[in-house]
């Protein structure tokens, strides 16, 4: 059926902070009728698999109030008005970690399907420490570097890591899997 029978009639903001909001959103459906979605209105991120020259990965470690717990990260952010992708990544790669590496994208993908949000895979390789930590405010992160294995087993198999796709994406990118 693809998009062709939606068609979007009213979009009203409910709410919107910190580059994030949600839409009350009006459609047609196919059939005819009229439906309402709330839908994440979002920014776009980027993500990065970061390797060291020594083939370990570079990840952050800090309190997310969403599960109010302490989870590993992909090094990442918001993709600033302006910024290219690629650029997002290497800078949130340098201000999180220090680290600066050899950046490529691997694939974007969707938050999640309802939402707007395009979620930017990278990787970088042959990484090391040449940047000055810069930290937002709100920021409280502990800078991890990891084995392969020991990230594989105890943190993306253990549900330990908010950004597992990018994480599969970028480790089957660089044939880790």
């Amino acid at each position: 059926m693809g998009d062709a029978h939606w068609r979007e009639l009213h979009r009203e903001p409910i709410h919107r902070a910190y580059g994030r909001g949600a839409d009350r959103v009006t459609f047609a459906m196919p059939d005819g009728r009229e439906e309402v979605y709330h839908l994440a209105n979002e920014y776009a991120a980027a993500a990065v698999v970061a390797l060291t020259t020594d083939r370990r990965i570079v990840l952050t470690r800090q309190f997310r109030p969403g599960p109010q717990a302490v989870l590993y990260e992909l090094p990442g952010g918001v993709v600033d008005a302006g910024e290219s992708p690629e650029a997002a990544a290497a800078r949130e790669l340098a201000e999180e970690t220090g680290y600066r590496g050899d950046v490529e994208l691997v694939t974007a993908t969707w938050h999640d399907a309802y939402s707007n949000g395009v979620r930017y895979a990278y990787v970088a390789t042959d990484c090391t420490p040449t940047a000055r930590l810069a930290h937002e405010p709100n920021e409280f992160i502990d800078v991890v570097l990891m084995d392969l294995a020991e990230f594989r087993s105890t943190v993306l198999r253990r549900g330990r890591l908010s950004d597992v796709g990018p994480a599969y994406l970028g480790l089957d990118h660089l044939g880790l899997l």
